[in-house]
């Protein structure tokens, strides 16, 4: 039996608001979304007005265009875009007839009639809006056996569009949640994957691929501050090809942006670059994002940074993503959840950089320990344990680093020629270039000293030469050795224990300090001498300080007081030096003891002195004493 026109309308209403009450819960489930039940929404819209053709247009509010959500008949439309003006009109509509469209729409349809029309069979559009909330369009034509739609035709349209709009809103709300979840998923996997990272290289890597992938970004870098230069270094880039493109890069040489050239208090907008906002992040330790006209050092138009802090809140730099990619591959800007999202990671990346700094600190710290160890065991080599006996004479030495390595050395020789060397250094510096130089000049003397020549009967001319000779040997040994910054400040003593001659030359050194058996007091190479041993190349010593050697003869009860800088030098909590004059006093005062106690006796008087203050430097005594 043939139904009435009455009873088909009601039945196919029964049925569309089954479907749409389906629907409705499907979406409200999480088992759909809006882009995968537009095409039901379209055939239910059509099913019950009994119309042919349609389309549901989906607004992009980011960049403002229009793209296809479902079409009947299937139809590719590229992205339509969309003034501000023209949003704001169609908010303003409930129906627009496209023959009889509002003026301010004219323009809007003009240009996009094909597209919008497919061959022009669309005849009605409804705004899709909640709350003054634009969402897109649906579009309607070809009603089976009218032209129009009657009044209640047109009130179902209206609620069927609603039913679409609170869909598309819907399906929008759980797409954020679900991309927030996921995007906090992400942030919070980072973590503990960034600061397991423990080379410094790595961890600049994936934190920059981090931050890329978090933001749905094309682009990103980080830049981490120099403290000493104040630049913003790059330390890495993705892609890799921002590197090269923006010239070479190592480790000595990075890419680099001054933080004192660049303004960050620029007015204007167009004026603004990239650096300035770099600067500005550093400054204000805060996010920022920026859309520029011309594509940038990073290779992006728009850009958002956000600072990199330590954990005692200092900055140590900047990380920068650029060029936010949508779906469609359509660049988007970054958004204020983006920026809280950046701020976020920057601080776990914080944490991952210092950590790897860190380790890195602590991986040198063992290096430079064990390198210190080394160095301990080299000197250790060249202090003498004890020292020989020399007939006629008492010497004693006492040796006290200011750290675990320290740059002073004595010795005491036995010559083939039955003589005697006495010498005594300070290297500069510490460590164990300073260990190193100090072995150097200690096998270059005791090479020197095997292939003399001059016997202990020659003349005192011959000695002071042979002196001289070995000064210059050394000089040129130690000169190609080290640095500039090495040398080597020396006194040699030649001892004659059958003549009791002492010939002598001084290389820059602290003058020995003479007690004579009657009391007077003689400096020894205080007014001839020579330059620190290494200082400069042979050539230019006679044109500074050319090296002499000096002779003088012992008698019983003299008293010969060998030291360095850390005993004169010696600073006490008022600032005072311990100086000449006091080494005077104790040295006066202790002529009738053995070389080994007058050695305690001014080691013990400088100890003193120096009460609660740190350490000046080596302290190094070296005491001849004529029985």
């Amino acid at each position: 039996m043939n139904l009435s026109s009455a009873e088909e309308t009601i039945q196919r209403l029964i049925f569309s608001l089954s479907e749409l009450e389906q629907l409705g819960q499907t979406l409200i489930s999480g088992h759909s979304n809006f882009n995968v039940s537009s095409k039901t929404y379209l055939r239910i819209t059509l099913g019950t007005l009994q119309a042919t053709r349609g389309a549901i247009f989906c607004f992009h509010p980011t960049d403002n265009y229009l793209t296809i959500a479902a079409s009947t008949p299937e139809v590719e439309i590229p992205p339509i875009e969309i003034e501000p003006d023209e949003v704001a009109s169609l908010l303003e509509c409930t129906l627009i007839e496209l023959d009889t469209p509002p003026k301010d729409l004219q323009n809007f349809i003009n240009r996009n009639s094909e597209r919008l029309n497919g061959s022009a069979a669309h005849r009605l559009w409804v705004p899709l809006k909640i709350h003054e909330e634009f969402l897109g369009i649906l579009s309607l034509g070809k009603f089976l056996g009218r032209t129009t739609l009657e009044d209640w035709e047109q009130e179902l349209l209206t609620i069927l569009a609603h039913q679409i709009s609170i869909a598309i809103a819907y399906s929008r709300i759980v797409e954020g949640i679900q991309s927030e979840k996921f995007r906090l998923f992400m942030l919070a996997e980072s973590a503990p994957q960034i600061c397991q990272l423990l080379q410094p290289e790595d961890a600049a890597e994936q934190v920059v691929h981090q931050a890329v992938a978090l933001l749905d970004a094309n682009v990103g870098g980080l830049m981490l501050i120099h403290p000493e230069q104040q630049n913003l270094e790059l330390r890495y880039a993705f892609p890799e090809t921002l590197i090269s493109e923006n010239g070479d890069q190592d480790e000595k040489n990075p890419i680099s942006i001054s933080l004192k050239d660049v303004e960050t208090d620029t007015t204007e907008a167009n004026e603004k670059t990239e650096f300035d906002m770099l600067a500005g992040v550093v400054k204000e330790g805060m996010t920022d994002r920026c859309a520029f006209k011309t594509e940038t050092f990073f290779g992006g138009k728009n850009l958002m940074a956000g600072p990199i802090q330590g954990r005692d809140g200092d900055i140590l730099g900047v990380l920068v993503v650029g060029d936010k990619e949508e779906r469609g591959g359509r660049i988007a800007e970054f958004t204020d959840e983006d920026e809280i999202l950046l701020d976020s990671f920057a601080k776990q990346a914080g944490v991952a950089i210092e950590n790897a700094h860190l380790h890195q600190e602590a991986l040198e710290a063992r290096e430079l320990q064990a390198e210190m160890e080394e160095a301990r065991k080299i000197q250790e080599n060249l202090i003498p344990e004890t020292l020989p006996e020399i007939p006629g004479y008492e010497v004693a030495g006492h040796y006290e680093p200011r750290g675990p390595v320290g740059g002073d050395y004595y010795d005491c020789i036995e010559l083939s020629t039955g003589g005697w060397g006495l010498a005594i250094a300070d290297v500069s510096g510490k460590g164990m270039q300073a260990a190193l130089l100090m072995a150097t000049l200690r096998a270059g003397l005791l090479s020197e000293l095997t292939s003399s020549k001059v016997r202990e009967e020659s003349d005192s001319i011959d000695m002071k030469n042979e002196l001289v000779e070995m000064a210059m040997t050394l000089n040129s040994l130690l000169y190609v050795s080290g640095t500039e910054e090495k040398y080597a400040t020396f006194f040699y003593s030649h001892l004659n224990p059958e003549t009791d001659t002492l010939t002598t030359l001084n290389g820059g050194h602290n003058p020995p300090l003479i007690v004579k058996n009657d009391g007077n007091i003689v400096w020894m190479g205080q007014d001839v001498g020579g330059l620190p041993l290494g200082m400069f190349p042979n050539d230019m010593v006679p044109l500074i300080a050319k090296y002499e050697a000096e002779q003088i003869k012992l008698e019983s009860g003299d008293l010969i007081i060998f030291y360095t800088d850390g005993v004169t030098e010696t600073v006490n909590t008022e600032d005072e030096f311990y100086d000449e004059e006091r080494l005077e006093e104790v040295a006066k005062t202790s002529t009738d003891s053995d070389a080994s106690h007058i050695c305690n006796l001014i080691y013990q008087a400088v100890m003193d002195f120096q009460g609660d203050a740190d350490q000046f430097d080596d302290l190094t005594l070296l005491v001849l004493r004529k029985k």
